[in-house]
């Protein structure tokens, strides 16, 4: 079975999250859901999750009249995460290896996500990320890989969660990332608009990646973009969608995040929950 069919509980949930919060007015709830189910019954399937999320969310976007309808739950998720950030500081600087502790920090974000069906509480993985032992750990070779990195690449995800990479990039003190956030608003990945808020453009020179799809999608992202990823020492990827949109790239990437469907978790040997530092090697990149 085409792995994007699997998507489909989750792109509809999206709709009705965006239903019960009020967005689109009771009135027009059915009429939502039948155009989003008549271009589910036209789409093609053969493209990966991130592509068919893009353009489901299109959709969406004009179903609900809104460029940018999960604007305020954004801004909402990067003020509970800056709010806490003293905190989050304060639990790198006190801990043993200060690198690896931004890096399970910046992991356990990768819970703030209104794609899954199933949500996760951020500060209870937090929590557990501190505790337990990552699923896949390769920190100790991403960090021997940056310490020699004359360039990297770190490509975001979701609001709430760059508050943490921002963490991360400060612990890391390498003077030469680039950061790249969706080139349009999609769902609650971060814009560059909205790392602007958190102020990474005063850390990293900011780019996008030229399309708005969850996940970077090489085959329609900008020229700078794949000039950027081509060009870097180290590529760093938060999140699932861009693990999907990236698999089989000819070049090793990081990938942090928390497994968000079993589907996904088995070509890497990991289960839902699961928090994962995968040094994704060329060779193996695409299981």
């Amino acid at each position: 079975m085409n792995l994007v069919y699997n998507c489909i509980p989750c792109i509809l949930n999206s709709l009705i999250k965006l239903l019960d919060a009020g967005v689109v007015p009771a009135s027009m709830h059915e009429t939502a859901v039948r155009r989003l189910l008549d271009y589910l019954a036209k789409a093609d399937y053969r493209q990966s999750p991130p592509a068919l999320g893009r353009d489901l969310h299109r959709l969406i976007r004009q179903i609900v009249n809104s460029a940018d309808p999960y604007q305020s739950i954004k801004e909402e998720y990067n003020r509970l995460m800056l709010a806490h950030y003293p905190r989050f500081q304060e639990m790198v600087a006190v801990a043993a290896d200060p690198f690896a502790a931004a890096v399970r920090l910046a992991v356990a974000g990768n819970a703030i996500d209104f794609g899954p069906q199933q949500q996760f509480d951020v500060m209870a993985a937090i929590d557990r990320v501190m505790r337990e032992p990552l699923k896949i750990d390769h920190i100790s070779a991403l960090k021997k890989e940056l310490d020699r990195a004359s360039s990297v690449l770190y490509i975001g995800d979701n609001c709430g969660e760059i508050v943490l990479d921002r963490l991360l990039i400060e612990t890391m003190q390498h003077d030469n990332v680039l950061f790249a956030v969706r080139g349009g608003p999609i769902i609650n990945d971060a814009t560059l608009e909205d790392a602007q808020a958190i102020e990474l453009d005063r850390l990293t020179h900011l780019i996008t990646t030229g399309d708005d799809a969850p996940g970077a999608v090489w085959q329609t992202a900008s020229e700078e973009f794949k000039n950027a990823f081509t060009g870097a020492d180290v590529v760093i990827a938060k999140g699932q969608g861009n693990l999907e949109g990236l698999m089989g790239i000819d070049k090793k990437i990081y990938f942090l995040l928390m497994i968000k469907c079993d589907l996904i978790g088995e070509q890497i040997g990991a289960r839902t929950g699961d928090f994962i530092v995968y040094g994704m090697e060329p060779a193996t990149a695409s299981p």
